[in-house]
């Protein structure tokens, strides 16, 4: 359900003459006071769900239509610098060149793959007294309009002034479904081009030894805090050195294995893995997949808690005796 998703990410509505994060890396402002409005309440990795605005300018299948997704962070930038050139051209053959210009940096990016009206999303802010603070900055969807806007096929586009990505893993999906903790491969078991048996499996919580910002940038709220893989694997060195083999060996920042804990086979930790995912989305902040960002110690206290109410309890002889 959409509901999992960690409500700390909250979900934005804003008008745009169209959607083209391929061009434009930027949530942009015309005046700086508009932004810092903004700034005051946005949290780093919140969405902004874009819609067509009702302008001539905007091409009529898209207007009053929501049209995708940009996560954005705190950080500040010129729009120019988060640009292509035809889209600066573009600014100045629409006389807009004193627009947009102070911008926050979008990382990633979804295009709605359905037509559905910003009214039916988003009925209280697209109320006609949110007009202005829809249209010249943002305004917060409520958790009713939030649910609903999350609900959406969306496909992920490439952002400009980020690494691009190949077309073949673009992900599409679900909009919420897309920014849950991942899902584990499930075990499975059988004759391949070898035996495969099941046997025992550890879960582990792995830490990055160097603060979240190292990879994931200065500024959010992931500043200061450690950074968390947890998983699971049937043997927890090897599985160490594959996630650090993309490091150079002089490397100073690394993983390191903070806890694991020994379960009887492969289904058991499968389903404890899931199930340990979504604690730690509760607890902490989800970053996707199987990485979370918090206090290093509550993290450590929280995976041994975790694992220690789920270890098979061995009963001793006058436990069985009364059909414990």
């Amino acid at each position: 359900m959409v509901d999992e998703l960690p409500q700390d990410r909250q979900v934005w509505l804003r008008a745009f003459y169209g959607f083209g994060p391929e061009g434009s890396g930027f949530l942009g402002f015309t005046h700086e006071g508009d932004r810092e409005s903004v700034l005051s309440k946005l949290r780093d990795g919140d969405l902004v769900l874009i819609y067509g605005a009702v302008d001539e300018i905007t091409d009529r299948d898209a207007k009053s239509q929501i049209l995708g997704f940009l996560e954005v962070s705190r950080e500040l930038c010129d729009a120019n610098d988060r640009s292509a050139q035809e889209q600066i051209d573009w600014k100045h053959q629409q006389g807009f060149s004193d627009r947009w210009s102070y911008g926050l940096i979008v990382k990633r990016a979804w295009r709605v793959r359905n037509r559905v009206h910003v009214r039916t999303v988003a009925p209280e802010a697209y109320n006609n007294k949110n007009r202005f603070e829809r249209t010249k900055r943002a305004i917060i969807l409520n958790p009713d309009e939030r649910k609903l806007a999350l609900s959406h096929p969306v496909v992920q586009c490439n952002v400009f002034g980020e690494p691009q990505i190949p077309e073949a893993d673009l992900e599409k999906g679900q909009m919420g479904e897309l920014l849950k903790p991942s899902k584990g491969i499930p075990p499975s078991f059988g004759t391949r081009t070898s035996n495969h048996k099941d046997s025992e499996c550890w879960l582990y919580l792995m830490v990055f030894n160097g603060t979240a910002d190292v990879l994931m940038g200065p500024t959010g709220k992931h500043k200061g805090k450690a950074l968390a893989k947890v998983g699971r694997s049937n043997n927890t060195s090897r599985r160490l050195g594959e996630i650090n083999a993309g490091f150079p060996k002089p490397a100073i920042f690394k993983w390191e294995l903070l806890r694991h804990q020994k379960f009887p086979d492969a289904d058991i930790a499968s389903e404890l893995e899931e199930e340990l995912k979504s604690v730690f989305a509760q607890k902490f902040t989800s970053q996707g997949g199987e990485f979370f960002t918090g206090v290093d110690e509550a993290m450590i206290r929280t995976f041994e808690t975790f694992c220690h109410d789920r270890l098979p309890v061995i009963l001793a002889a006058p436990g069985k005796a009364q059909g414990v």
